[in-house]
């Protein structure tokens, strides 16, 4: 069987035990400590799983240039994923882990709200939906939600339940 490792984060005086390879043939991220196998990630960008690895070894004390020069993300933003994780809260974890920037205004909630109502609510009525169901999200989440922000969805829900029939 041959093995397709590449060191990526070796061992130092700070970090005598944690060495981490990148595993090209398989796409996985593998930690070792010591000689043990003791983690393996999916080598996949901006999957959770390798942001939240990447999260701890910052807070094992692995140096954090190395994080950056072999992941390629800022120290802010690792940093703020460890901020994350060690606070414990999975709200904060949830947030941290899942994207760029201030938390999304349309959440997973009001997703599956607005496509739970979107097709009854258009059938009945198509020049003021996006109004009507902006009203029902204000009533239900205490959140006034711009036409912009969904906008996207509205035009996604069209396409799947009222595709424009082709000539």
């Amino acid at each position: 069987m041959e093995v397709h490792l590449q060191a990526i984060i070796g061992t130092d005086k700070k970090n005598p035990l944690l060495t981490v390879f990148r595993n090209n043939k398989e796409k996985t991220i593998d930690v070792y400590y010591g000689a043990g196998l003791f983690e393996v990630v999916a080598d996949v960008p901006n999957s959770p799983e390798l942001k939240h690895l990447i999260a701890r070894l910052f807070l094992s004390g692995i140096k954090k240039k190395s994080l950056i020069d072999n992941f390629g993300y800022s120290y802010n933003t690792i940093k703020r994923w460890a901020e994350a994780i060690k606070s414990g809260d999975s709200y904060k974890i949830i947030h941290a882990l899942s994207g760029q920037g201030a938390p999304k205004k349309l959440t997973i909630e009001m997703h599956s709200f607005v496509t739970h109502r979107f097709k009854s609510i258009y059938t009945e009525n198509k020049y003021s939906y996006s109004k009507e169901i902006r009203e029902e999200i204000k009533d239900v989440f205490q959140k006034d939600i711009s036409a912009e922000t969904l906008r996207p969805l509205f035009n996604e829900l069209k396409e799947k339940y009222f595709p424009l029939k082709k000539k």
